[in-house]
């Protein structure tokens, strides 16, 4: 079986609303400091969508909330090990420019 990490939409969302009022942000505001439009955050925090990964590091440094505390109570954590991962050389080549993106901003 593969490894199962499903995001819960609505518990990471309401993550964000409670990072952004504790800040004293309007959704307004938060949108403006992310390049998003307010309409599209306010799909975030109702968990209707997710923000790209730039985004998802742009709400991290701006909302002084760690990857790890976003996703805290949305992740569904039950690991499947499987017998053995194979990744094609681009999804190595993918998952190294995420974790130098993600190095490269905290």
């Amino acid at each position: 079986m593969a490894t199962k990490n499903i995001i819960n939409k609505i518990a990471f969302g309401k993550k964000i609303k409670i990072a952004r009022e504790k800040m004293g942000l309007t959704q307004f505001q938060l949108a403006e400091k992310i390049d998003v439009s307010p309409n599209f955050l306010g799909d975030i925090e109702r968990g209707i969508k997710l923000p790209s990964l730039n985004k998802l590091i742009l709400l991290s440094n701006t909302l002084k909330l760690s990857l790890d505390a976003m996703f805290s109570d949305s992740l569904d954590n039950m690991l499947y090990e499987p017998g053995s991962i194979y990744y094609t050389d681009r999804q190595l080549a993918l998952i190294k420019q995420v974790i130098s993106t993600i190095n490269d901003n905290f």
